[in-house]
């Protein structure tokens, strides 16, 4: 196995190639977790995976929202992710304390201590009962109003902090804006996994869905110790296989059919936080260091990407207007005019999802 193949077995396995799935909710369900904290670019990288090119919009990934089939809310590494209804409290309850505890000292700079926080819970549960919801803005003027300040991002840490106790969850927006529920209210009398059972479940469902893959990609995505990893992926050594790759070993689920290579000139805009990045910790396979730096800004951002057959040439950025949605590229290298016209034809596609006209400018 060379590292082009494990981009192109990314691929197919992260459902970017072949027939994706049938709806949203299967997608998140095989993914196990998808980066989420830009809205919108989530809906897509949940939509480019369902079914055929142009099968899904953004109508239909928020309609799976309000169909209580996946929810947005923190599992791991403290990070907005989508998941299925039937996989958020025990995601929640096996990888969101590790992220609480490494997360004290920074509440503690904010003087969030326990009786903060066991009065905002009061407030949020007296105010949210009975399957109201709230916005973060009705949530900050109801935390004020009893006594506890919500500046220097105290009200969006409490906010995180209750959901990843499985308190409250998000739900449909409200007036354009993010909207909170109680998790209970939202998605009432769910089986769970636990323990080691739930860490062996998170590593098929990873394996599975982002393979090839290194432990220590694992852990990085889970945010599990590297010694949790390594003890998961043994439990499932009779069902994954492995490559050595450059002297690294590479799990993977076997794939269905041969792997055929990609057809020259294959284009996918991938969006922000896609999982083909934030999926790893090494990501040498698609980017150098020089483009890495372009791509994966300081602030933490990642920027959306242009793949061009199996390796990224670019960035791209779309901005959505009110009957229009305009995309631009900056590359990582001068192309020719025919990938150049691949990318653009690859961009108006985009019209389906969106539901508006697409304008590529140079």
């Amino acid at each position: 196995m060379k590292k082009n193949e494990i981009v192109t077995l990314r691929l197919r396995h992260q459902l970017v190639i072949g027939l994706g799935l049938a709806d949203p909710h299967q997608v998140v369900q095989h993914m196990g977790a998808i980066q989420a904290q830009d809205y919108r670019s989530s809906l897509w990288a949940i939509g480019l995976r369902v079914g055929d090119e142009g099968a899904c919009n953004e109508a239909i990934v928020e309609q799976a929202v309000l169909d209580k089939q996946i929810v947005r809310t923190w599992p791991m590494r403290g990070t907005l992710h989508w998941v299925t209804a039937a996989d958020a409290r025990w995601m929640l309850h096996l990888l969101a304390p590790r992220v609480v505890k490494s997360t004290r000292g920074r509440y503690r700079q904010l003087e969030l201590d326990e009786r903060v926080f066991d009065k905002s819970r009061e407030i949020l549960e007296s105010n949210m009962a009975g399957g109201r919801s709230l916005t973060r803005t009705e949530i900050y003027q109801l935390l004020t109003e009893g006594g506890i300040a919500t500046h220097d991002q105290r009200g969006i840490h409490i906010i995180g902090y209750w959901a990843m106790k499985a308190l409250i969850c998000q739900a449909p927006k409200k007036n354009r804006q993010d909207a909170f529920v109680l998790l209970d209210e939202w998605l009432p009398g769910l089986p769970e996994l636990m323990g080691v059972e739930a860490l062996a479940a998170l590593a098929e469902r990873y394996i599975r869905s982002h393979g090839p893959t290194t432990e220590y990609d694992f852990a990085s995505w889970a945010g599990v110790t590297i010694s949790d990893a390594r003890r998961a992926l043994e439990m499932l050594l009779p069902q994954l296989q492995q490559a050595k790759v450059e002297g690294d070993t590479y799990w993977f689920a076997e794939t269905e059919g041969p792997l055929a290579p990609l057809k020259e000139g294959t284009v996918f805009l991938l969006p922000a936080f896609d999982e083909m990045l934030c999926g790893y910790k090494d990501r040498t396979a698609l980017l150098t260091s020089a483009e890495m730096k372009a791509t994966i800004l300081k602030n933490g951002i990642f920027k959306p990407i242009v793949l061009l057959d199996n390796r990224a040439v670019g960035t791209w950025q779309r901005t959505v207007k009110a009957d229009q949605v305009v995309v631009s590229f900056s590359f990582f290298r001068p192309l020719s005019p025919q990938e150049i016209r691949l990318i653009g034809e690859k961009a108006r596609l985009l019209e389906t999802f969106f539901e508006k006209e697409v304008v590529v400018v140079s």
